[in-house]
């Protein structure tokens, strides 16, 4: 990492911890000499080398995307000694997940959730277009800012695809929003984060994704044998109910019976 020290050219003051990232805790900033509000990781890079790999793979897929519709704007990346600091977009309404626990029963209504599914599917299909897999879309790495805005975060884990046709096969994300493919660690593609999205809308309206009281490395193993979730009726909508299967198919082809793809599933209402 050849970036610049956080003292030149661009001086950050660190403010409140606002929580823990992948790699490093999370602050609410303030750039110095514009006053603008901003949110700051910081890392110590005194760590193991794959956790350095993450922030490198991190700070490059931010810089690449960083003009990207529904993607966490990024400000820049400097050097504090042995740690790094990302300044990035500051989200003051935090994130879906923390919005949900301050809900009644730590759901989201469903008036507010297919928002969110719509936003990121609109950030969705700017990383697939641009040969990109998130790998670990939940509503904790899902932010709200104070107008509103929706947007995809922690890209610690994300793939750049070669082309957009390629597949990759290496298990990464969390456990419980990991499509069968990914668990199985066969070749996958950007059909692995529709999956991840359909557990995120399971996980807004029941509480929580399934199979929450299942350790994650049992649920690792059990992922490619259980049936997909759905939702029943009295948990959402008719419009939800039928649209949640579009994500969570066994099969991520685009055959019949497949996966739908983000665009096919932004041209859908509720």
């Amino acid at each position: 990492m050849n970036q610049p020290s956080v003292h030149q050219l661009y001086s950050y003051s660190k403010l409140d911890k606002l929580g823990e990232g992948s790699y490093g805790h999370v602050y609410k900033g303030v750039h110095i000499q514009t006053g603008k509000v901003v949110a700051l990781k910081i890392i110590d890079l005194d760590t193991a080398d794959d956790d350095v790999d993450a922030i490198q793979r991190e700070v490059a897929f931010l810089t690449q995307l960083r003009d990207g519709p529904n993607i966490t704007e990024y400000y820049g990346c400097y050097l504090d000694g042995p740690r790094v600091w990302i300044a990035m977009e500051y989200a003051q309404g935090g994130s879906i997940l923390s919005l949900m626990k301050a809900s009644p029963k730590a759901r989201l209504e469903e008036k507010y959730a297919v928002v969110v599914v719509r936003e990121v599917l609109i950030g969705l299909s700017y990383l697939h277009k641009s040969a990109v897999i998130h790998r670990d879309i939940k509503a904790a790495n899902i932010l709200i800012t104070a107008t509103g805005k929706v947007m995809l975060c922690d890209f610690g884990v994300s793939a750049l695809l070669a082309t957009s046709s390629s597949k990759r096969n290496t298990l990464v994300g969390t456990p419980y929003w990991m499509a069968p493919e990914v668990a199985q660690s066969a070749a996958y593609d950007t059909k692995a984060d529709i999956w991840s999205l359909g557990i995120m809308i399971y996980e807004m309206i029941k509480g929580e994704p399934p199979n929450a009281h299942i350790m994650p490395f049992k649920l690792v193993q059990m992922i490619p044998k259980l049936k997909p979730p759905r939702l029943v009726e009295g948990e959402g909508s008719k419009e939800l109910r039928d649209f949640l299967p579009l994500c969570v198919t066994e099969s991520p082809s685009d055959t019949v019976g497949g996966r739908a793809s983000e665009s096919e599933m932004g041209q859908r209402r509720f």
